[in-house]
């Protein structure tokens, strides 16, 4: 018997096992994870200007891809597949109030895109999660584990607060006036929503414009740079500070040997942990 679907008659059955089938599946799911849009994405964003490590900015600033071990990168897709049912309860819900009033007018703007500043000539644009018009609030959503909830609660990391920010100045800049920064973060592995955290605070224009000023000084640095040749280039980047809560310094191609979070090579975790060796026989130990 032949099934009909929205895409027209079923194919026939073939036959098989069961492994085959998970196989297939399994090569689909990642082959649409490694090629969506954010996946591809090369030029850096407005997520990830306020990274504090110097090194891992500088590195996206200058192209590097970074090389995960995790291969394909599941938690991100559970976060963006969160995103898209998010915004399609707040479009039905735009519909649904627009249809009932008599002066309609849009509210909440859903995943539109804004140019944030400018890097080294430019544009850095991103896609804000959300907009209100009434209150001129943004508002971030972040899909996190329960020890980013935990951290949050004493604020946000500077990626994220930058990032709020940065949102903020480009609505302003395009004419849509934005007061207020915000970011939902959902909890991932929570039973309740009531386990999430929302933090807000009034835009701070001062904020998204240093996050820009320090991208641009590293982008300045690697301009000239570049002239001498991407070994000058490498060696600099190498050299710049990382910060000890980073967790993308280990995957850039100088992060062998570098453990998660942090920079410290392994050797440096164990130091305390092992006694020293007790001197040899006949040797003295300086005073």
């Amino acid at each position: 018997m032949t099934l009909m679907t929205d895409l027209g008659p079923s194919a026939s059955y073939v036959g098989g096992h069961a492994t085959d089938a998970l196989r297939d599946i399994r090569a689909l799911i990642e082959h649409a994870i490694t090629n969506h849009p954010r996946s591809l994405q090369r030029r850096i964003g407005p997520s990830e200007i306020g990274n504090p490590c110097d090194h891992c900015l500088a590195a996206k600033l200058a192209g590097w891809q970074q090389v995960d071990e995790r291969s394909v990168p599941w938690l991100p897709t559970v976060g963006t597949a969160v995103h898209a049912w998010l915004e399609e309860q707040v479009i039905r819900h735009e519909v649904d109030r627009i249809g009932n009033l008599s002066d309609p007018g849009r509210r909440y703007l859903c995943e539109q895109a804004v140019m944030v500043g400018t890097i080294a000539g430019q544009d850095i644009w991103g896609s804000t999660d959300l907009v209100d018009v009434h209150t001129g609030t943004i508002i971030d959503y972040k899909i996190v584990g329960l020890t980013t909830l935990k951290k949050a609660k004493a604020g946000p990391s500077p990626e994220y607060r930058a990032q709020a920010h940065l949102y903020a100045k480009g609505w302003n800049d395009a004419g849509v006036r934005v007061d207020h920064v915000a970011i939902a973060y959902l909890p991932r592995n929570a039973m309740s929503l009531d386990d999430g955290l929302w933090w807000h605070e009034p835009h701070d224009r001062s904020i998204a414009e240093a996050a820009l000023e320090r991208a641009n000084r590293l982008a300045t640095n690697l301009t000239a740079l570049t002239a001498l040749g991407p070994d000058a280039v490498a060696a600099w980047i190498r050299q710049l500070a990382r910060h000890d809560g980073c967790w993308d310094c280990s995957r850039y191609p100088d992060g062998a040997g570098i453990t998660r979070p942090g920079h410290r090579p392994p050797a440096d975790t164990l130091a305390g942990l092992i006694p020293p060796t007790a001197p040899a026989a006949g040797t003295t130990t300086a005073a």
